[in-house]
């Protein structure tokens, strides 16, 4: 009887939580999404490529700072956050890390834009972008997501982010105003991160942590953090390569049908990160169990977006950008559309099967080899095939990563220990 009303709180948990991380995923993503359509026409493809190289060039930062705590520490606050002392040292123990990487990281964007020639012919657009990394660094996702508590940070995120994505359309009207859109975007987030980061305090106290506890944090989240950095190699680089070889156009064309890829992904993390708290607290053949369920229908639902993408791509590019050049490229779309297949199988064994296990490792060598792989023929094959090999190398490299990942997999499988 017990048993059963716990597990029905804990489904109820899920599905409360799924809904509000589906909210802050999808403002996070379809905001811009609602946004960079009207930036393509009222910017012109050069100028919304610079945004989006400079956008691409936030994510290693946003990852930096993260440190792999989205996973580690979603996992640990679930475990502590019926100890109210424990739960507070490790909440400042994060909080801490996570403000000394944000100072690093911002020394490093000043360091290069007066050192790297690309960023030297407009630094103003990449420090006014590193707002991103500062609302994105201070709000504590990680924490409500492992007490189980999404209502209010959700209100908050999404009425912030909304309000101030609305003003763009009244500010930016011309390509001279490109510097507003990291501006608004920016304020929005540092808006939204502030908010949330005060409101988390209602659940914790004010107790610091020591030097060694938060060493030991740093060397037990070490091997995510390098496992973000390559996601980083595969996720964030394409755009910045495209703009350094090629030029900030097409780089902008490649980003406007990537956005399209990640707002599709969108429907797939919340879930992972819904089901990940409860699933974190399982022994290891239960989470074996639930990614056996899990498999075929992530299977088949990726698969079937693959499929509408690649036989309506240059009418949906047509739609939704109304711009020549990006419709001209509508093969490219067709190429990376069978991301939404690949990626959504690839983030259920690395985002949520391997960390629930505290396969860490494992996780990093399958991000690893994936993001050298990607760097490395994105950087063959840009030269020769520009845009299309740099989608190819995408493709390529996605599906090699759920070979590896689907290896480990069955090893784990395999291993009744």
């Amino acid at each position: 009887m017990l048993d059963n009303l716990l597990k029905k709180k804990s489904n109820s948990n899920i599905k409360k939580n799924y809904f509000y991380l589906l909210l802050i995923q999808g403002t996070n993503l379809v905001l811009p999404l609602i946004t960079f359509p009207y930036l393509v026409r009222v910017l012109g493809s050069e100028k919304y490529g610079l945004v989006m190289i400079s956008y691409s060039l936030m994510k290693f930062f946003i990852i930096t700072v993260d440190f792999g705590f989205n996973i580690s520490a979603t996992r640990e606050v679930a475990l502590l956050k019926d100890n109210i002392n424990k739960l507070s040292k490790f909440f400042w123990n994060v909080t801490i890390i996570k403000l000394v990487l944000l100072v690093i990281t911002f020394l490093i964007l000043l360091l290069l834009t007066v050192s790297v020639d690309k960023l030297q012919l407009d630094p103003l657009i990449y420090l006014l972008s590193f707002g991103l990394v500062l609302g994105q660094s201070i709000f504590p996702t990680w924490f409500f997501q492992g007490i189980e508590k999404m209502q209010v940070i959700t209100i908050i995120n999404v009425i912030a982010k909304v309000f101030f994505t609305i003003t763009i359309f009244f500010i930016v009207l011309g390509p001279k105003d490109y510097y507003y859109v990291p501006i608004l975007n920016g304020i929005g987030f540092i808006v939204s991160g502030l908010l949330g980061f005060l409101y988390s305090l209602k659940y914790i106290k004010i107790i610091f942590p020591s030097f060694q506890d938060i060493k030991n944090n740093i060397k037990k989240t070490f091997s995510l953090f390098v496992s973000n950095i390559a996601v980083s190699l595969y996720s964030s680089t394409n755009t910045l390569i495209l703009g350094f070889f090629i030029g900030d156009s097409i780089a902008g064309v490649y980003a406007s049908m990537e956005k399209l890829i990640l707002a599709i992904q969108t429907m797939y993390t919340p879930i992972y990160q819904a089901i990940f708290p409860n699933l974190s607290t399982k022994n290891k053949m239960e989470v074996k169990d639930t990614i056996a369920k899990m498999k075929i229908p992530i299977a088949l639902s990726g698969m079937v977006i693959s499929l509408i993408i690649f036989f309506g791509a240059e009418t949906f590019l047509r739609i939704i950008f109304d711009d020549d050049l990006i419709s001209s490229y509508f093969k490219v779309f067709q190429i990376i559309g069978f991301m939404a297949f690949l990626s959504s199988l690839n983030m259920l064994y690395v985002t949520l099967y391997f960390p629930a296990i505290s396969k860490y490792k494992v996780r990093m060598k399958i991000l690893i080899s994936g993001g050298f792989l990607n760097l490395i023929l994105a950087l063959s094959f840009v030269k020769a095939f520009s845009i299309y090999g740099v989608a190819s190398s995408a493709i390529l490299t996605e599906f090699f990563m759920l070979l590896f990942a689907f290896y480990f997999y069955k090893r784990t499988i395999d291993d009744r220990g």
